[in-house]
Order: C-alpha cells, then structure tokens, then sequence
C-alpha cells in the first residue's frame, strides 16, 4: 500500500474544514470534527475531496489526449524548469500543492527521486485518477493526489511551503491561506508566441497570446521571472491531435478548421513560456 500517512497534519475536511486523520487501516480518512465525515480512498489511491456532487473539469477525453503527448517528453523542459525553481527557493523536504494539477505529469516529476512531499488537486476526476495510478505504478510515495477545487483546497492553513499552478487559473486568496510564512508561489503561462505555429497551422488570422491575466496583486511579492522558449516536432498527426486537444483552442474552433490539421503529417511549433516566482508577504 502506498504511503497514505503524508496526508495528515496537512488535509482537511472539505465540509467542516477540521483536520483529516487516517483510519486505523489506512483505507480511509476521516476528520476530527464532532460528525467525524469519512472519506474511502479510490482504487487508484487518491481521495475525492470535493465538497459538491457535481463533476468538473477536463473529461476522459481531453485527460487521454494530455496524457498520451506529455508522456512523449514535448514538455519536459517546462517540467525541468520547474523543479529547478523548487529546489532554488524551497528546502529538500518541503511540501509542495500542485493546484490544478490535471493528470499528473508535472506532480509526479516534481516528486519523482527527492524528498519533496507533493500533493495534486484538480476538479476532474479521470485526471486524478490518471494521476494516482502514474504514482501508484512509478512508485512515487511522496506523491498525493485529491479531487478538488483550486478555489477551496482542503488543506490546513499554512501548512504549505510552496504552491504550482501550470497552466491553470491562480486563485491568490486561496494559495495565500494554505502557504506558510514567506511560502512561494510558482506559476506557469502562455508567453506570446506559445504554440503560434500550431494556431497557424488552424487559423486565417493568428494573434500573440497576451500572456497571464490573473498574476497575484497584494498578498504576494515577485521575486523572479523567466521566459523558456524552444521547439518542438511532431512527427505524427496523432501528436498533433492530441496537443491541440489540449488547448483551449480545441473548445473555440470550428469543425471546419479543424478539419485542416487532417492533413497534416508532421509539424513544427514554438514552446514560449513564461515562469513567476511569488513569495508570499
């Protein structure tokens, strides 16, 4: 069985927001409050956590095509930036939040061979699955996964050291109450010219990305910012498909210009980036 025992004095109840404890064997978490509500841990390993019954997030679909392009290295670089930001400005046992974290890919690695103790949220539930095998099959122990809301993490107040957000929305209130004291935001987006050859490759009229709109304003403090750009080559059409399946472009696009990527056999584009290092004040 996995290691189960990081979750406590770090997750809370995402109902009556007391402290989550693990049942005697370790199959289950429940909390301390006076209704003691019990949550049983998936197969896969990972706790569903979301306060609502409703479901949200990417759908199986999406989360295969991510899975399926990621897993082929086009983003490791991104990946490695990352980690080398954590190990600059956090401590070889810190405990990391990867909000939004979707199926895992940058979580596992940021877990993968230090001692790191890293937990991933996300609203979709394929995603976290997904996410909880890949740690299960890799054995990464220090690993954690939870369906939930970035905007209502069920982690106890500042018990954080550092929070990723990579390519997902930046709920500042939120990251600010779960890090500790001087606890370090780290957030990743789409620079101007991200994937630009792929939108060409779509689209008629191409426009630059604006780049990050919800960077954090008072509760946090810029420390660094970096920009990683490179390129990537896709040699199969299904490569393709599966990365434009993972933007926000796939939900927006017309089924006639989709239709253009059809044809193609490989291709070409820009990675461009852009790293925010945050501490909190």
């Amino acid at each position: 069985m996995e290691n189960r025992k990081i979750i406590e004095n770090v997750l809370a109840c995402p109902v009556c927001k007391e402290q989550l404890l693990l049942t005697e064997d370790a199959r289950s978490a429940y909390c301390a409050g006076a209704r003691r509500h019990l949550f049983d841990f998936a197969s896969a390993g990972y706790l569903n956590l979301y306060a609502s019954r409703a479901s949200g997030g990417d759908g199986g679909e999406c989360v295969g095509a991510r899975t399926a392009f990621l897993s082929k290295g086009y983003y490791e670089k991104i990946s490695d930036a990352v980690n080398a930001l954590l190990d600059k400005y956090t401590a070889q046992d810190a405990k990391v939040l990867d909000a939004g974290c979707g199926e895992g890919y940058y979580t596992n690695r940021m877990a993968k061979g230090c001692s790191r103790t890293v937990f991933g949220f996300d609203l979709a539930k394929p995603a976290i699955n997904t996410a909880a095998k890949s740690a299960k099959r890799n054995g990464d122990g220090n690993a954690f996964f939870g369906v939930a809301s970035a905007y209502s993490l069920p982690v106890i107040s500042g018990s954080m050291n550092a929070v990723t957000t990579i390519f997902a929305p930046c709920a500042e209130e939120e990251y600010a109450r779960v890090l500790a004291e001087d606890g370090i935001l780290l957030l990743v987006g789409a620079a101007e010219e991200h994937l630009i050859d792929l939108k060409r490759a779509v689209y008629d009229d191409v426009y630059k990305n604006e780049g990050r709109r919800d960077l954090p304003g008072e509760l946090f403090e810029l420390l660094e910012e970096r920009r990683l750009t490179y390129t990537i080559e896709l040699p199969t059409n299904e490569d393709i498909q599966n990365l434009f399946a993972m933007t926000p472009y796939y939900y927006h696009t017309s089924v006639k210009d989709k239709e253009k990527l059809a044809s193609l056999s490989s291709l070409c584009t820009k990675v461009d980036v852009e790293l925010f290092i945050y501490k909190k004040k």
